[in-house]
């Protein structure tokens, strides 16, 4: 038994030359050129969707190496932390500020002594002004009483 056909124009076809086979003949043109341009088409979508997946495996490769890159640092880190030289190094840092901090301390402590020290010399400076301003003013006095 045969299978059915599924375009019976293939087995009712007109033997005689003539306007039916102009008539399939452009029939098989026009087929031929839409199938020409679904392909163009489909392979511009192929083109299209390859340099989009592309694009996606470069930035996805991008992606893989920064996280390795990061990955890598923080074992570094992790290491570090286990073997206890962070704390070492945490320690060595806490000792020059502590050292940073009494410097600091002292001289401000020195800042301070400067600073009484001054103004008890502005303070001095003040008074001997006073003084001789009052030591003018007698002066004058004496001179304006004196007689001549």
């Amino acid at each position: 038994m045969l299978a059915p056909l599924k375009d019976r124009s293939v087995i009712e076809r007109d033997d005689s030359p003539g306007a039916a086979d102009t008539s399939q003949l452009s029939d098989l043109q026009a087929e031929n050129m839409a199938l020409r341009l679904a392909l163009r088409q489909a392979r511009r979508s192929q083109r299209r969707n390859a340099t989009l997946t592309a694009r996606q495996i470069v930035a996805l490769n991008n992606e893989v190496s920064r996280l390795q890159t990061l990955n890598l640092s923080l074992q570094q880190q992790c290491e570090e932390y286990a073997s206890g030289q962070a704390i070492v190094s945490l320690g060595q840092r806490l000792m020059v500020l502590e050292d940073n901090n009494a410097q600091l301390l002292a001289a401000a402590q020195q800042v301070w002594y400067l600073d009484k020290s001054l103004c008890a010399a502005h303070h001095e400076c003040e008074r001997l002004a006073r003084e001789r301003d009052v030591a003018i003013s007698c002066l004058r006095t004496d001179l304006l009483h004196r007689p001549n």
